[in-house]
This record gives structure tokens, C-alpha cells and sequence, in this order.
């Protein structure tokens, strides 16, 4: 692969991403050798990576399904991050076997939304002491968790009625540029005044039109990217989401709002090529290689410590695969 601007990706580490752990090999044959999904080559692959232990207590981990109640959104241990990994990694409904997963992922809803088990912050009464305080231990649909869901049942390969309507009220909420949002008591004064979504529900619903033709280059997309535009033009947070150093992080998995995840979902948008933003992502992207053209991880989550992206003392080959994956598109 020759080096250009946006793809810097030569034989040596073409080679060193194919000896790599079975996520990273199965990928870089598949998404950037485009190798035939019938080959040998391809198979022995993908059957590397069903066996691989890490992918085993990944799908444990989801076959769960929410067991505790979550202290917090961004624990990336939380059951439908770990399913979101295993469709990054390129597993299918047939590949898992998944039909316990999905029964326990789509048995709870909040009105016709897929929802996780959670509890709902609640506005302190008058006189209380406590900053907030929650309201029981329900199962309830959210901007930043349903359209996660929906994204990894249809990347699975699963089309029940249910996901299209789960889409389809998706779709609707993004029919402005305000979307879908939580009305959280501790955002709902900055929403009033501003009426901007919110971009990490604008990121995850982007995740799910990217999936469906009809929907990758409409207007509900393009109302779904106003936040993430607000955002970096506006130079400030939003939302409690910041653009400060724990922005600008090549970390996994993709858990939190991050411009390593930003650069991954909208890389998959025609008309976004063009946009500043996009722009900048790629511009940081390519700043950020060593001199193999290499990804070292600049932040990590523990429980993923002994994960190649895990070490922030070394390159790591998942990063650097999603990072080509990203210039790929980017460039054509």
C-alpha cells in the first residue's frame, strides 16, 4: 500500500498489523487487503478470532446484560459496550450464536425504546444536602445508550420489526437540528437556551443512519452532525462535553465522546469530507504517528489494561488499524 498524505501505511507495518492479535488481523485481511470474504485465508481468520479467549469473556461480559446497576455512563465493563466490541471486531448474530444475547438486549424497553437498567437523576428538593438524587432501579431508553443498541443489533445482522421501529423513532427525533435529548435536570437550562442537541446522541445516531443507505446522506443525518459542529465551532463545552486533551486521546474502546470515536463515525459520510472538522480530525490523526507510522494508545481504560490498546508504552496495532481504516475512507 503506498504512502500518500492520508494513508502512510507501507509493507512493514501492513505485516506487523497482520501478526498482530486475531482482531487486528481478521480486519486489516477484510477491511484494508480486502481480501474475499470466501478464501481460506479470510475463514481460518475469523475462526482465530471466535476461539481467541479476550473475545470469549467479551461475549460473556454481554451474555450478561447489565447485572448491576451502573454507577456511571462511561464504564466501559457495561454490557453493551462489550457487544459494541465484538461488532467492531466484526462478529455477526451467526458467528455468537446470538440469540440469548439479543432475547436479554431487546426483552426491556422504556414505551417502544431498548433500554438499559439504570437509574434517573432527579433535580435535589429544596433544604436537601445531597447534589441529586435518583429515582430507583429502572430500565430506561436514553439518547446515548438506545441508539448504541440499535447500532450493534443491526451491524449483527439482526432485522426484527422491533430495530426498525427503534430506527424509525431515531430517525424522527433528528428531524431538527435539537434531536433527541435526555432533559436531564442538570443540562436542561443550557438546552433551553441554546436548543442544540446533544452531540454524543448526535454521534450514536449517526452510528445507525451510517448503517442504512437511505438514511447515511439525509437530512437527518446532516441535523444529527449540528451538534458536533455547534461544538467545534463554538470552541466551548457543551453539554459537560469538552475539546480540551481528554478529547484529542486515541483510546478504546469506544466508549465516550473522544476524537479518535468522532473520526471513526464520520469518516463514513460523503458529505462530510469536506467539512472543517472532519478536516481537523484527519489533520490530528496523521500528527499523531510515530516514525513507523505506527498509533501508540495516549489514554486507556483499566479493565482493558492488558489489551494492546491498553499500553500507552507501546504502539498498538487495533489503533493503528482503525486509524488507516479512517485515512482509507477519508481518501477514497
Amino acid at each position: 500500500m503506498n504512502r500518500t498524505k492520508t494513508n502512510r501505511c507501507d509493507e512493514k507495518t501492513m505485516e506487523w498489523l497482520l501478526q498482530a492479535d486475531p482482531w487486528t488481523r481478521y480486519n486489516t485481511l477484510r477491511e484494508l487487503l480486502r481480501v474475499p470474504e470466501t478464501s481460506r485465508e479470510l475463514k481460518d481468520a475469523k475462526n482465530a478470532l471466535l476461539r481467541s479467549e479476550a473475545v470469549q469473556e467479551l461475549i460473556s461480559d454481554a451474555a450478561k446484560w447489565f447485572p448491576y446497576l451502573p454507577k456511571r455512563h462511561n464504564d466501559p465493563k457495561l454490557s453493551h459496550y462489550a457487544l459494541r466490541m465484538l461488532v467492531d471486531f466484526g462478529m455477526t448474530y451467526d458467528d455468537l450464536s446470538a440469540q440469548d444475547i439479543v432475547s436479554k438486549a431487546t426483552a426491556h424497553m422504556d414505551g417502544n425504546l431498548l433500554a438499559i437498567r439504570q437509574e434517573r437523576p432527579e433535580r435535589p428538593k429544596k433544604g436537601n444536602a445531597e447534589e441529586e438524587q435518583h429515582a430507583g432501579n429502572n430500565w430506561i431508553a436514553l439518547p446515548c445508550d438506545s441508539p448504541l443498541i440499535t447500532y450493534t443489533l443491526l451491524k449483527l445482522g439482526y432485522d426484527a420489526p422491533l430495530v426498525g421501529e427503534n430506527v424509525k423513532f431515531i430517525k424522527e427525533q433528528w428531524s431538527t437540528t435539537r434531536g433527541w435529548f435526555c432533559h436531564l435536570f442538570f443540562v436542561e437550562g443550557i438546552y433551553k437556551k441554546l436548543q442544540v442537541g446533544c452531540p454524543m446522541a448526535g454521534l450514536q445516531a449517526l452510528e445507525v443512519f451510517s448503517t442504512i443507505p437511505e438514511l447515511k446522506e439525509s437530512q437527518y443525518a446532516r441535523n444529527a452532525f449540528y451538534p458536533l459542529q455547534y461544538h467545534r465551532d463554538s470552541r466551548k463545552s457543551l453539554y459537560y462535553f469538552g475539546r480540551s486533551k481528554k478529547f484529542w486521546t486515541l483510546k478504546y474502546p469506544f466508549v465516550w465522546y473522544n476524537a479518535l470515536y468522532l473520526a471513526e463515525v464520520l469518516s463514513r459520510f460523503d458529505f462530510l469530507r469536506a467539512d472543517p472538522l472532519m478536516i481537523e480530525l484527519v489533520e490530528w490523526l496523521e500528527s499523531s504517528q510515530d516514525e513507523l507510522g505506527r498509533y501508540r494508545p495516549t489514554s486507556m481504560y483499566m479493565p482493558f489494561k492488558h489489551w494492546d490498546f491498553g499500553n500507552k508504552k507501546e504502539a498498538s496495532p487495533w489503533i493503528t488499524f482503525l486509524v488507516y481504516r479512517i485515512l482509507n475512507r477519508f481518501s477514497g
